[in-house]
């Protein structure tokens, strides 16, 4: 059996314009999204940043701009800043759990994320969820203090080494 690593992830962090406030999305509910449910359990009604995996001979900048457009609907940024180490972070036992079912996730403890500080170049009407499977049902500006607070508890301390990386805390 092979060792376990970290999957090489990207999290997108957009800032607004004239406040001192990020963008952060709501993750579904269990009754909306089942198949997501089972691997998230607890982490439904958190907030949290777009983030995802960097697929395989894929950039980061293009996993970013991939997932972006898949969870939010939108890739129209303009990146501002880019942290210059992977922030790590470990799954937490139950999670752990149910992504060992799945043998794409069963590799992975934790996921490693480069960080991405970015403006929207559009209005945020130009925000949807049509991607399936559907990650959030709905999006807010938040002060990033309070942002962390909404974050599920395993990826707090990963979500505050990023947004102070990115000049934002």
């Amino acid at each position: 059996m092979r060792a376990k690593k970290f999957r090489s992830n990207v999290a997108a962090v957009i800032i607004h314009p004239t406040e001192n406030k990020v963008l952060m999305f709501r993750r579904l509910g269990k009754e909306k999204n089942s198949e997501l449910f089972k691997v998230h359990g607890k982490l439904k009604w958190s907030w949290q940043f777009p983030q995802g995996g960097v697929d395989e001979g894929e950039t980061e900048e293009e996993a970013l701009f991939r997932e972006l457009k898949e969870e939010i609907g939108t890739g129209d940024v303009k990146i501002l800043r880019v942290g210059g180490k992977r922030v790590r972070y470990h799954y937490p036992n139950k999670v752990k759990r149910v992504m060992d079912q799945n043998i794409q996730w069963r590799q992975f403890y934790g996921q490693q994320q480069r960080w991405f500080l970015l403006n929207l170049n559009c209005h945020t009407d130009k925000i949807s969820f049509n991607h399936d499977p559907i990650e959030f049902d709905t999006f807010q500006w938040i002060r990033p203090r309070k942002g962390l607070r909404l974050v599920v508890p395993f990826k707090r301390k990963a979500y505050r080494k990023g947004l102070r990386m990115l000049g934002v805390l």
